[in-house]
């Protein structure tokens, strides 16, 4: 036997049912969402990873104790080559690149409005972790891109 709704009754299961659909909808849309804040997740590790593959140079880095250290450690070679005796003789940025070892392309303020770009090789440890100055670029500005030379 079928059963009768009175007219508020219907409203009510309207009401409900629009409700029900209303909240599936917006799960969906926030699954959805999570599940795009998650890709762009893994594609920002993706492309971090990207960077450090081997002969992939890495972004611009603020330079820290450890790039000061290696500076320190060659700073008589740099000196040597450029020819010149600096008083100040700080990190500022670097990249790196992982080859057979690492390449360490650092930027280096060496007086007011000065600066200089250096290329240090750091062997791999079975190698002695040898310090090596490769390569300098002088009369650089602290705008001036560090890139392999």
């Amino acid at each position: 036997m079928a059963r009768k709704f009175s007219a508020l009754q219907s409203a009510a299961v309207i009401v409900f049912l629009s409700l029900s659909l209303s909240i599936r909808v917006s799960q969906s849309v926030s699954i959805k969402l999570s599940e795009f804040q998650i890709k762009s997740d893994l594609e920002a590790v993706r492309l971090k990873r990207m960077s450090q593959l081997v002969g992939g140079p890495s972004g611009v880095k603020e330079a820290d104790a450890e790039i000061q250290d290696i500076l320190d450690k060659t700073r008589a070679g740099f000196e040597d080559k450029a020819g010149v005796k600096f008083d100040e003789f700080t990190a500022i940025s670097y990249r790196s690149q992982v080859v057979a070892g690492t390449n360490y392309f650092i930027k280096v303020k060496v007086g007011t409005d000065k600066y200089v770009h250096v290329k240090v090789f750091k062997s791999l440890p079975h190698a002695g972790a040898t310090l090596k100055v490769e390569n300098i670029q002088l009369n650089k500005s602290l705008d001036d891109d560090i890139s392999n030379f």
